[in-house]
């Protein structure tokens, strides 16, 4: 079976920045996001000799859930200046590299992430998303879809969702709306922890059902109001592009421009890198 490889690329971004410690070239330019980038994006090429795969980033511009609510992500810390700089650099050497870089005006990673494992399921491809974000294990489904926490190295098939969270994937979107999510500023329903959230979607199947027998659930959760938790459920369901058309075959991962990725890795100093990448594309298997 053919294997799609999918990368949050902005989680990455901040997970290299606040995880290592502050790197600079010999003029100042900061590197450590880089570095951390490519290390996990290459031990990902060394040990699992990808085809198929794309990396999906987050643009600066408003996501359609910042302007429906503009308190969605609104406790999250603005990117720091470090960090910012390196971004473009990160995206050339991506490209450089043949991989897929997918960003899209009003959509986040996930969302780019979704619409391309609906679209490698129908073509029958297995699909590993290596995230930690804990949205997009909505799109597990067996063990043909599983998500790698790339911080915990956890891997997430259907019966590991239902260990963590006590619901399937299909079921994690009604959860989340029920219970909130403080990451991206969710509220929730007042009132409502996990246990109770599980209970509740056992008694009424989903929130889509809870939002139809609004009475009954209000008797329960006399506090609990219904635009909220409508907006809840809205921002935390996964939102494919409709707009958005990628053939499969678009993600081949193409050759490597290896003259221009090592004289960009000598520009930032980054001799260990250079010979990861020597080793790596040395290994004709890889193509």
């Amino acid at each position: 079976m053919k294997v799609l490889y999918l990368f949050d690329g902005s989680a990455f971004l901040y997970r290299s920045f606040f995880a290592l410690p502050p790197l600079t070239t010999s003029s100042g330019f900061p590197t450590g996001a880089i570095y951390g980038f490519l290390r996990s994006i290459l031990a990902v090429l060394k040990t699992e000799k990808p085809n198929y795969m794309a990396i999906a980033f987050d643009l600066p511009a408003p996501t359609q859930r910042k302007l429906a609510y503009s308190e969605y992500k609104s406790k999250r810390p603005p990117t720091p200046d470090p960090l910012k700089v390196q971004i473009h650099v990160i995206k050339e050497l991506i490209n450089l590299l043949g991989i897929k870089l997918l960003e899209m005006p009003g959509y986040e990673a996930d969302d780019l992430i979704a619409y391309l494992t609906q679209k490698a399921k129908k073509e029958g491809f297995k699909v590993k998303i290596y995230s930690p974000d804990k949205d997009v294990l909505q799109l597990v489904e067996g063990s043909q879809v599983v998500v790698i926490n790339p911080i915990s190295e956890e891997v997430f098939d259907e019966n590991k969702v239902i260990e963590k969270f006590g619901v399937p994937p299909q079921k994690l979107a009604d959860y989340l709306a029920l219970v909130g999510d403080k990451t991206d500023n969710i509220e929730g329903v007042k009132g409502v922890g996990p246990k109770t959230a599980i209970n509740l979607l056992n008694t009424f199947g989903s929130v889509e059902n809870i939002l139809a027998r609004w009475d009954d659930f209000k008797r329960l959760f006399p506090q609990a109001e219904k635009n909220s938790l409508e907006l809840s459920y809205w921002l935390v369901k996964l939102k494919p592009p409709e707009e958005l058309n990628i053939d499969i075959g678009e993600l081949k991962r193409k050759e490597p421009n290896l003259s221009a990725l090592r004289k960009k890795l000598e520009g930032l100093e980054m001799k260990s890198i250079i010979k990861d990448l020597d080793k790596i594309f040395a290994q004709k298997s890889l193509f």
